[in-house]
């Protein structure tokens, strides 16, 4: 709600009936409301992982972060106001490896779960 009243944290014009006016240099445009996406992608998942029953430890917060920040490569693509590192916004970079660090992270966890080590027989 903070981003909504303080006019901050939005994306690029729009007419998508997901949009909000704002006035920016005395000129009223229609903007992504991405503080409105990353809310719904955060109540979504919250209800997900809610009712998720775990595998093993650690699992609930490697579905977050694997899924929100997944989701957040395509929210900060909308915003306006990102630091950029040549074509790239910073925030998406650290959000495509804190989805693939997650991700081989969950698969390697998922495999140790499924495929537990036994001791070698005869030894």
């Amino acid at each position: 709600m903070g981003n909504f009243v303080n006019v901050e944290a939005y994306g690029r014009e729009t007419t998508s009936f997901l949009r909000m006016g704002i006035f920016e240099n005395g000129n009223y445009i229609e903007v992504h409301p991405t503080f409105l996406y990353e809310m719904i992608v955060t109540l979504f998942l919250f209800i997900i992982l809610s009712f998720k029953k775990r595998k093993f430890k650690g699992e609930l917060t490697y579905i977050y972060l694997i899924i929100y920040s997944f989701a957040r490569i395509f929210i900060e693509g909308l915003r306006v106001d990102s630091l950029m590192l040549g074509d790239m916004r910073i925030s998406q970079i650290v959000s495509i490896i804190i989805c693939v660090v997650f991700s081989v992270l969950y698969g390697f966890s998922y495999y140790l779960t499924v495929y537990p080590k036994t001791p070698a027989s005869g030894v």
